[in-house]
């Protein structure tokens, strides 16, 4: 196996995989379309409150989910193929398409949705790498 399909195939994300770009307007922002489950606290439901009907957001064991569009895309993707609340969109959503994940006794691990496209940027730096680890470690 070649470094490049790796860096393809890999959903572990380290300092010199390529950097993320938002694609929207050439994937029809399918990270906004897919069953993607999105946990909401309760002050970011506070915060979505301006710009989603309550009726939209329902409780389901004690955390709150986005409801989704009759074909399956999130209620706050609008035709223009943007977020209508991006400036309170919720955490879910701000640090897709990563994640933080754990495994007992080792170091957390950050990995990337595979079916995003946006990974076509400059490889990432250690500095922008620990960046993006701090920022997924924040609960808001």
């Amino acid at each position: 196996m070649t470094d490049d399909t790796r860096e393809v195939d890999d959903p572990v994300v380290r300092p010199g995989t390529p950097s993320f770009r938002c694609l929207a307007d050439e994937c029809g922002a399918m990270c906004c379309r897919n069953p993607y489950r999105v946990d909401l606290g309760e002050d970011e439901v506070t915060r979505l409150a301006s710009r989603v009907d309550v009726w939209e957001v329902v409780e389901e064991r004690a955390a709150m989910i986005l409801m989704r569009q009759e074909d399956d895309a999130c209620v706050l993707l609008a035709g223009d193929l943007r977020c209508s609340a991006y400036e309170v969109r919720p955490k879910g959503c701000r640090d897709y398409p990563f994640r933080l994940e754990f495994e007992e006794g080792r170091p957390p691990r950050v990995e990337r949705d595979l079916a995003c496209p946006g990974f076509v940027g400059p490889p990432m730096t250690e500095s922008e790498y620990e960046a993006l680890v701090a920022s997924l470690a924040t609960r808001s």
